[in-house]
């Protein structure tokens, strides 16, 4: 089988590519199905670098095309540049439209060169994607969805040019169309966005072993001595609730709350800020701001802490937050947004074994947590709760990509 792989460079992927060695971090629901097609398949990887907007910055700063081998990867990969491109007199959104046009014009090229079974792309390639469905049909095209955002929720709704030809985009009859289940409200944007003829896989994304985790790293065990640690590890954006976690603590202090310890995990552009707000209140010594920790140190930061919080406003099951669930955490969470869909799966699946409050509330997250602080014995029935609840829904790595691989042989062989 063969397949070409179209997918933006992650900042997760741009280092493996830099030093021409495969050592990806974090977005695990990219690189293992790499892996697996790069051991698998015959697969054209191609990284388009998007150096502009939320969530799309990037460090790579090339100005030309490279396709070369990597250690690692048995498949050749091409990234392909982003606005560095363009003369730097050129203006940003202009160079921006240019960037899309000859990206996609280099993926539709490779099409046709490399003659593929199936494209598979993600949401930074739905233009090309939705092109190539429409008129190119000899080929199978799969759009990948890591879920969904608000600017994909106002394509929708929107008229403005961009937002048209998104939700043009969107309503191409594509082969297949695989998506994350993150907690975002997935089902019910796909039902909007997507031809009802449009075959749809939602998928939860899968969970490594925790058996054998110890506290190793030196930052967890300066720790080891504190009570009642909160932990949040996440991006420090404000949409992840960054803030209300550390106003909530700020709070719990104000109210004479001592003997707690919060425990950030996590790089952002709100990071500086709120570490000055913490220094602003004088509590520097009750925060422990951690940017990075090599993935089974995560999961020893969950068995150090007593409990979890996320109060990401765009959906609650994410890869942190599952490995919560697999750590068996006391867990705070926000309640479902009924109006969007947002984290109504996830109370479906975690039920009464989590705290619920509302999104940006964070003097009620700072009365949930002192009810938490106060009672071991609650915490310790959330835990039990959970650990009964996973089982349910929860499964490894290694079966969720087993999953997305038979997914695509059944596409090329014509099964439903």
């Amino acid at each position: 089988m063969k397949i070409l792989y179209a997918t933006r460079l992650f900042s997760g992927l741009e280092s493996s590519i830099t030093d021409k060695k495969w050592k990806p971090t974090g977005v695990p629901t990219i690189y293992k199905i790499i892996k697996e097609l790069d051991r698998k398949y015959d697969v054209r990887f191609i990284f388009s670098v998007k150096d502009s907007g939320i969530g799309y910055r990037s460090s790579w700063k090339k100005a030309d095309d490279s396709s070369f081998y990597i250690k690692g990867l048995d498949n050749k990969i091409t990234v392909l540049a982003g606005i560095n491109f363009y003369f730097s007199w050129l203006p940003r959104k202009i160079a921006m439209i240019f960037r899309e046009i000859r990206q996609s014009l280099a993926i539709i090229k490779e099409v046709s060169k490399f003659k593929p079974d199936i494209v598979y792309c993600d949401h930074a390639n739905i233009i090309v994607a939705a092109l190539l469905s429409r008129y190119q049909k000899r080929t199978l095209i799969v759009f990948r969805v890591m879920g969904v955002y608000p600017s994909m929720r106002k394509s929708l709704i929107s008229n403005t040019l961009i937002n048209r030809i998104f939700k043009w985009a969107y309503r191409s009859p594509f082969s297949l169309v695989i998506c994350t289940q993150d907690g975002s409200g997935v089902e019910l944007w796909l039902e909007n966005a997507l031809l009802l003829s449009v075959r749809r896989e939602v998928l939860l994304n899968g969970i490594d072993n925790i058996s054998t985790c110890k506290v190793s790293d030196s930052q967890l065990q300066a720790l080891s001595h504190q009570n009642n640690i909160i932990l949040y590890v996440g991006k420090l954006e404000e949409y992840k609730g960054c803030y209300e976690f550390v106003h909530a603590i700020l709070l719990l202090f104000k109210q004479g709350i001592k003997d707690i310890h919060a425990l950030v995990i996590g790089t952002g552009n709100e990071g500086k800020a709120l570490k000055k707000l913490v220094e602003k209140n004088h509590l520097v010594n009750n925060f422990t701001f951690i940017e990075r920790l090599p993935h089974e140190q995560i999961f020893a930061a969950h068995k150090l802490s007593d409990i979890y919080v996320s109060m990401n406003h765009l959906g609650n099951l994410s890869n942190s937050n599952l490995e919560a669930i697999q750590s068996n955490s006391c867990m705070v969470i926000p309640a479902q947004q009924m109006d969007n869909g947002i984290d109504v799966v996830t109370n479906t699946l975690l039920g009464n074994s989590v705290v619920t409050i509302p999104t940006k509330s964070p003097d009620i997250l700072a009365k949930a947590l002192y009810a938490l602080v106060s009672s071991r014995d609650k915490r310790e029935e959330m835990s039990k709760l959970i650990r009964t609840k996973k089982k349910d829904f929860l499964w490894s790595w290694d079966e969720r990509v087993a999953v997305e691989m038979k997914l695509l042989t059944d596409l090329v062989r014509g099964d439903k």
